[in-house]
């Protein structure tokens, strides 16, 4: 299988798998999109999707490294409750 053959299995195919190539798996006027910008081509190589650089999610575009929002207001990511100390209940005070 080729890379672009791998590709729209992962994209136009899945989404006509389930029922869902009107709303998903291309980019069309009108349908759903969450897109992947990629620093290298995936088409040279499909294991090149790990070099993810930037993603968009519900229109907001964020940065893969830090998933911090850079799109279309820079936001950065707030510190995750469980990096906060010590859990709750491994406190002996």
């Amino acid at each position: 299988m080729t890379p672009m053959q791998a590709l729209r299995c992962a994209t136009i195919f899945g989404a006509e798998a389930i029922g869902f190539q009107k709303d998903l798996g291309s980019l069309e006027v009108g349908k759903l999109a969450d897109v992947l910008v990629l620093e290298k081509n995936l088409l040279e190589n499909i294991q090149y999707t790990n070099s993810i650089q930037y993603f968009m999610k519900n229109g907001l575009m964020y940065d893969a490294n830090s998933l911090d929002q850079i799109l279309p207001v820079e936001k950065k990511l707030a510190k995750p409750y469980w990096l906060e100390g010590e859990p709750a209940m491994m406190r002996t005070n």
